[in-house]
């Protein structure tokens, strides 16, 4: 039980750490009517994904908006949504006589053209239909994972091709990509398939997955050796060598 209230404690006195003055002082005065409530939500003519926010609410009253991957206290911003879906933009300001809050609904037409101008979205996801890939098992010479030197493009060292990935159960697992409402991975294992999310770095060509893993992987975030409407190979990165992924587009034949 002592425990316990020195941890109540604690927490209470964080909460009061937070609040700054700045906070204090914005919140300062009295409360008023819903219907004083007011904001706006504009988006971008020709460009949907780019929707202005804009808190009109009289006095010195703190926002708050939250929408699909992300939020913000600023009074007055601009934010992207990336995705073709509706949305909700709930709107919160917050007064001594508590939180009051609105919201509104919009549309958006596409996935960005813009945010995923590089081709390589297409070329890994093939965008809001995806795409799945296994291993390259066909590849001439059969090998399509191991590892190998720093810039290795294929094993060099430890080389193994179907028979090892059946050994280790492997060799049926499935990896798709797609950009449908969100950057979407779903990893197939012995029939099941487990959501979820990934990040495609296009300057540095690497990518990161979130939730899952990729067969036989390393929870780290990889180098993307190669990458072709039929071809995608990945790398963990070491110092002086590679562990080396080689995968092909489900129904692609070499």
């Amino acid at each position: 039980m002592k425990k316990f209230i020195t941890l109540s404690l604690f927490a209470l006195s964080a909460m009061l750490v937070s609040c700054t003055k700045e906070d204090e002082e914005s919140l300062a005065g009295p409360s008023i009517p819903k219907s004083d409530v007011k904001f706006s939500v504009t988006q971008e003519q020709g460009h949907d994904n780019i929707v202005m926010l804009n808190s009109l609410t009289a006095g010195s009253y703190i926002p708050y908006w939250e929408y699909t991957g992300g939020f913000s206290k600023k009074k007055q911003d601009t934010i992207n949504l990336p995705f073709a879906g509706d949305y909700t933009i709930r709107y919160t300001i917050y007064t001594p006589g508590g939180p009051l809050v609105d919201s509104t609904n919009i549309s958006v037409s596409e996935n960005d053209p813009e945010y995923f101008a590089s081709p390589m979205w297409n070329l890994l996801a093939n965008a809001m239909e995806g795409k799945t890939w296994v291993w390259a098992s066909d590849i001439p010479g059969g090998i399509c994972y191991g590892n190998g030197s720093g810039g290795a493009t294929a094993p060099e060292w430890w080389q193994n091709g179907i028979a090892y990935l059946t050994e280790q159960g492997v060799a049926a697992d499935e990896m798709t990509f797609d950009l449908n409402g969100s950057k979407n991975y779903t990893f197939t294992h012995a029939g099941v398939a487990k959501k979820a999310l990934f990040e495609l770095d296009t300057l540095n060509k690497t990518l990161k997955i979130t939730g899952s893993d990729i067969s036989l992987g390393g929870k780290v975030t990889y180098v993307i050796v190669k990458l072709t409407a039929d071809e995608l190979t990945l790398a963990q990165q070491g110092d002086g060598w590679r562990n080396i992924w080689m995968y092909k587009r489900k129904g692609y034949n070499y």
